[in-house]
């Protein structure tokens, strides 16, 4: 991006509280896969898109990192355009049960984004800022079909 615009490509991914009906929130808002590097914040996997990248290529970078494959469904679920500076696309990494995600927070395998080491963590949707919440909203309100089941 020129001029010293960043555009972050966030990855959602979810993991419902109950796999056989991950939209039935009555027990609660599913957890988000979230990342950390060393001291950094949590926050969910993402990239910054590359000049010249489709969007689909950074989230596919993203869900690599974390040992996932993109969805087959693409839908970016919200946008923060507020500082055009460093603006935010989450786009949707689908949900994932058992297996899954277990290796969606580092379980199973080890990182294979970058040699900084990371960590991964499900975390409780009321810890997630507005952006994310708004993103979670909509992924549970629609969801996709089940992309796996291990």
């Amino acid at each position: 991006m020129t001029g010293g615009r960043q555009v972050r490509v966030a990855l959602l991914v979810w993991k419902p509280l109950n796999p056989e009906a991950p939209g039935d929130t009555t027990r609660g808002m599913p957890q988000v896969l979230v990342t950390r590097e060393d001291t950094t914040p949590w926050q969910v996997p993402g990239v910054i898109l590359r000049p010249g990248e489709l969007l689909l290529s950074a989230a596919g970078r993203a869900a690599y990192a974390v040992g996932l494959e993109l969805p087959n469904h693409h839908r970016v679920l919200a946008t923060d355009f507020r500082r055009p500076e460093h603006m935010t696309l989450v786009v949707d990494g689908g949900w994932v049960s058992g297996v899954d995600a277990r290796i969606a927070a580092g379980e199973l395998s080890p990182c294979r984004c970058h040699g900084v080491p990371h960590r991964s963590r499900w975390a409780a949707s009321e810890d997630l800022d507005d952006l994310l919440t708004r993103a979670l909203r909509a992924a549970v309100t629609t969801p996709s079909r089940k992309e796996s089941h291990r």
